[in-house]
């Protein structure tokens, strides 16, 4: 069974290596979506609790990218390198992660699922 649940934060950032505009300074409405796995366990009916889910990304990443500039925390911070850098925070405190989702965008988005 898995379960997801959506974050949103705000987050400036510029892309030094991108030819384009993105190499501006520019902010995004960001959407991470995280992807547990799981079996169901028989006490609770769940695989995780959500408010155990939204405690700990909120820790690990939502209160350390919200209303900050990403440059000052990742190299490049391009959606996929930002994807990445969160997943390597929640692994260790979220077993049976499966899937990372970032949303720069309604219609830009990376996915990542480990290595």
């Amino acid at each position: 069974m898995r379960v997801r649940r959506r974050f949103d934060f705000e987050a400036a950032h510029r892309l030094p290596e991108h030819p384009g505009k993105c190499r501006r300074l520019h902010g995004h409405s960001y959407a991470l979506v995280v992807t547990v796995e799981g079996p169901i366990d028989p006490q609770s009916g769940m695989v995780l609790d959500f408010a155990e889910l939204k405690r700990i990304v909120k820790r690990e990443i939502v209160e350390q990218v919200d209303h900050r500039c990403l440059n000052e925390i990742i190299d490049n911070p391009t959606a996929e390198v930002v994807a990445k850098w969160s997943w390597e925070r929640l692994a260790a405190h979220l077993p049976g992660l499966v899937e990372i989702e970032l949303r720069e965008t309604d219609r830009c988005s990376a996915i990542y699922r480990g290595e």
